[in-house]
């Protein structure tokens, strides 16, 4: 006796199966889906003032050692020089209307 397949029912299943007309032109993608903003809601509205700077440089180490020392953020001691240095040349004066 010969043995059979498991899979023959399955087979004959696939095979009774009418053929499927050809596709007609292919439609537009869809566009993508919009992702949620990753924007924090705290930085929402305010500018970054950032830089990239040498990590050996000897004005960024003591910046990052006095900031550990005095136990403030860069962004706080960043806004204190910004203030500063406008200060310094009388910056918000001049561009006043």
């Amino acid at each position: 006796m010969a043995r059979r397949s498991i899979l023959t029912p399955a087979r004959e299943e696939k095979a009774e199966q009418p053929v499927q007309p050809e596709p007609g032109p292919p439609l537009p993608p869809e566009p993508a889906p919009r992702r949620a903003s990753t924007i924090k809601p705290s930085r929402i509205a305010k500018l970054h003032v950032g830089g990239y700077y040498n990590p050996d440089d000897p004005g960024i180490v003591a910046f990052q050692k006095l900031g550990i020392d005095l136990r403030r953020s860069q962004q706080d001691m960043l806004q204190e020089a910004i203030r500063d240095f406008v200060a310094k040349y009388e910056a918000s004066m001049a561009f006043k209307n």
